[in-house]
């Protein structure tokens, strides 16, 4: 049976498939669903009305989260290294580019809010380019801005001595400062941007 569908189905279909199946997987794992029914409405609350706010990381299943930060007038940004993904970016705000070149793609101190979900660890691997993925985040993020930082256990190590040299654990309110997720090995860590810091 497989072999006939390989000759009667095209190879871009049957990637196109792939793709869709993976994705519906992932925007039904557990870690989704605490991200859009409880960090997502609390960063709302914390966040000025006309924040800006960049996601880093666009696949078919991050599109409804851009909306959901669009809520209360917030503007959503997105990054994302891979060309091809830039359809699953925010129309007439996506950038495509690395996380590790932050710096050169966006002003200083400019978001109120970054969003970095299953980048470390799935891309951003080692040590050196955690560091330099969180540094680059904060030099982007204003003082006293957010930034979520979501990660598995199973892929790296605890990021938290990547971050603490511009941000600072910090208590988003109604979730606290880091929500471990039943169910899967997904962790979020929630940041706000020091004050005084270049």
């Amino acid at each position: 049976m497989r072999g006939i569908v390989k000759k009667i189905v095209p190879d871009s279909v049957r990637a196109w498939l792939r793709e869709y199946r993976s994705g519906y997987r992932i925007s039904r794992s557990p870690d989704r669903a605490v991200l859009t029914d409880e960090i997502i409405p609390a960063l709302l609350s914390a966040l000025p009305r006309d924040a800006d706010v960049l996601w880093i990381g666009c696949q078919r299943y991050t599109t409804k989260y851009y909306r959901l930060l669009e809520r209360n007038g917030a503007s959503c940004w997105t990054l994302e290294i891979d060309p091809s993904a830039a359809v699953w970016g925010r129309p007439g705000r996506h950038t495509v580019g690395d996380i590790l070149d932050l710096k050169a793609l966006f002003p200083d101190r400019y978001f109120d809010a970054v969003l970095c979900n299953g980048i470390l660890g799935w891309g951003v691997d080692t040590e050196p380019a955690g560091r330099k993925a969180c540094g680059a985040m904060a030099a982007v993020t204003k003082p006293g801005g957010w930034m979520l930082l979501g990660w598995n256990t199973d892929r790296i190590p605890d990021p938290l001595p990547l971050v603490t040299a511009s941000f600072d654990h910090a208590d988003l309110p109604g979730v606290g400062s880091r929500r471990a997720v039943e169910g899967c090995t997904h962790v979020y860590d929630i940041f706000r941007r020091r004050s005084g810091q270049a």
